[in-house]
């Protein structure tokens, strides 16, 4: 059985209308906080007070200074685990307060 040039899949409808209405960002910052504790671990996940994504910019609020500190030298990984988990480069960067 063939596709008509017309359908698309449920992914791909859900994308389009995600991004036809401007609300690909919560729905991402959403998916992240979702699964932030699955990809950093729950000592990470319980001294994370906030988590926000700004024009492709990943924005974590850390209580702790030390763990921060600690995060700031795998930026790089922290944004290739997201983008892998998402399955869409959404985040370019990350931002740790």
């Amino acid at each position: 059985m063939s596709r008509n040039n017309n359908e698309d899949s449920l992914g791909g409808a859900i994308e389009k209308l995600l991004k036809a209405y401007g609300l690909e960002e919560g729905y991402y910052a959403a998916a992240v906080v979702t699964h932030w504790e699955n990809l950093m671990g729950p000592a990470v996940a319980r001294r994370t007070q906030s988590i926000k994504i700004q024009n492709g910019v990943l924005i974590v609020k850390i209580e702790s200074a030390a763990l921060r500190q600690e995060l700031s030298y795998g930026k790089d990984k922290i944004v290739q685990q997201i983008n892998q988990k998402l399955g869409v480069r959404i985040i370019k960067s990350v931002e740790l307060r």
